[in-house]
């Protein structure tokens, strides 16, 4: 009996005292594998998933009517298209001229049935003043809204863009419209040369527009999107009956 005894015993200070800390301990490593795979799978959402889903620097301008965005991906494209039932793309240079990215941008708008034109610009949003003439057409033409408007961040070729679209078409303010575009991103002590490019040729961009024709001393528009007729063919280049700016 004192043998039995002291077996027990023994049993139940090896037994009880050591499971329990074993159990407890097990815990947070699960607890940590879990957190680590949440974070895992959000880093992978935002950097490898979502970007190919949807647009970058996604905004609605006008509801129905003009959108717009960063670089797309086809499946970003195409699900913008059905979607806001794009009928129209207005790319500022979002990819480099003839580069993989900017033909599959180009065959996915085939595909889509989507008008896409290439208005090139600098990445700072300075460039032939005459680009943003032809977007203004192309934007507030009902035949071609929807339409999206995008460049590579859409940020400030874009946001350029809408500026000169909420002033020189919607009568707003300048200063409201660069308001809009600094939640895009824009920061006007980085990239000071696009309220220049505004306060340079604002005026005679909405002359341009209104009027007909091109800014003198720049080269007409140009698509160079594939398989696009010649901007200065189309109806796009015909002289609007747009209100004067203010």
């Amino acid at each position: 009996m004192p043998g039995q005894t002291g077996q027990l015993q023994t049993g139940g200070a090896a037994g009880s005292p050591a499971a329990a800390p074993g159990r407890r301990t097990r815990w947070p490593g699960v607890v940590l594998g879990l957190l680590l795979l949440i974070v895992a799978g959000a880093v992978t959402w935002k950097v490898a998933i979502a970007p190919n889903l949807f647009p970058h620097n996604f905004g609605v301008v006008e509801p129905g009517k003009i959108y717009r965005s960063g670089r797309l991906t086809p499946a970003a494209l195409e699900r913008a298209y059905h979607k806001y039932q794009l009928k129209t793309i207005i790319d500022f240079g979002g990819y480099e001229p003839g580069s993989d990215h900017d033909r599959r941008e180009q065959r996915t708008a085939r595909a889509l049935g989507l008008k896409r034109y290439v208005l090139r610009l600098e990445g700072d949003g300075t460039g032939n003043p005459n680009n943003y003439v032809e977007a203004l057409r192309l934007m507030s033409d009902p035949e071609n809204q929807p339409v999206l408007v995008h460049c590579s961040a859409g940020t400030q070729r874009t946001g350029c863009a809408v500026i000169l679209y909420r002033h020189i078409v919607q009568h707003r303010l300048v200063m409201d419209a660069f308001r809009e575009a600094q939640r895009y991103d824009h920061d006007w002590a980085d990239n000071p040369a696009l309220l220049g490019m505004i306060a340079e040729y604002g005026d005679e961009v909405a002359r341009a527009y209104r009027e007909g024709g091109w800014i003198p001393g720049f080269a007409a528009a140009e698509n160079t999107a594939d398989a696009e007729p010649a901007l200065t063919a189309g109806p796009s280049a015909a002289p609007q009956s747009a209100p004067k700016a203010q």
